[in-house]
C-alpha cells in the first residue's frame, strides 16, 4: 500500500496507525480510550435500525431513491444505514430518515438508541 493511500485511509478513520511501543514505566494507558469507544458502539443498535428501515421500505414498496425523493437522506446514506455501515448517523440524517419513511419525528433515533422496533415503526 502506498503512502498516499495509507494516509487517506488513516485520515478517514478506516485504518489506524500502529501504536508505538511504550516503555514499561510509561503511565499512558490506551485501554481506557478503547473501552470508551466500545461502550459507545454497543449503545447504538445499528442492526435494529437497519432491519426496520429495510422492512418499512419493502412494506411501502419503495426503492432507496423513492425514500430520498420523499425527503429522506440520499440513497447512498440509506444504503449504508441498511447495511449497518454508518456507525454514527447524524441527527440530520435520522430526521431525514423519519421524513422519508413517513415515521413520526424521533422514531429512527429511538430505534437506534433502544433497539425498539415494534410499536414505534408501526406508527405511520
Amino acid at each position: 500500500m502506498g503512502r498516499r493511500k495509507r494516509s487517506r485511509l488513516i485520515t478517514s478513520g478506516i485504518l489506524r496507525e500502529k501504536q508505538q511501543t511504550r516503555e514499561p514505566g510509561d503511565s499512558a494507558d490506551p485501554a481506557p480510550e478503547l473501552a470508551a469507544t466500545v461502550e459507545v458502539d454497543a449503545a447504538l443498535d445499528l442492526d435494529a435500525l437497519a432491519a426496520r428501515v429495510r422492512a418499512r421500505r419493502r412494506e411501502m414498496k419503495w426503492t432507496q431513491a423513492d425514500v430520498a425523493g420523499n425527503g429522506g437522506p440520499p440513497a447512498k446514506a440509506l444504503s449504508e444505514i441498511e447495511r449497518s455501515r454508518n456507525p454514527h448517523p447524524s441527527a440530520e440524517v435520522l430526521d431525514k430518515l423519519d421524513a422519508g419513511l413517513g415515521w413520526t419525528p424521533g422514531t429512527s433515533a429511538t430505534i437506534l438508541r433502544d433497539g425498539v422496533a415494534g410499536e414505534l415503526a408501526a406508527a405511520h
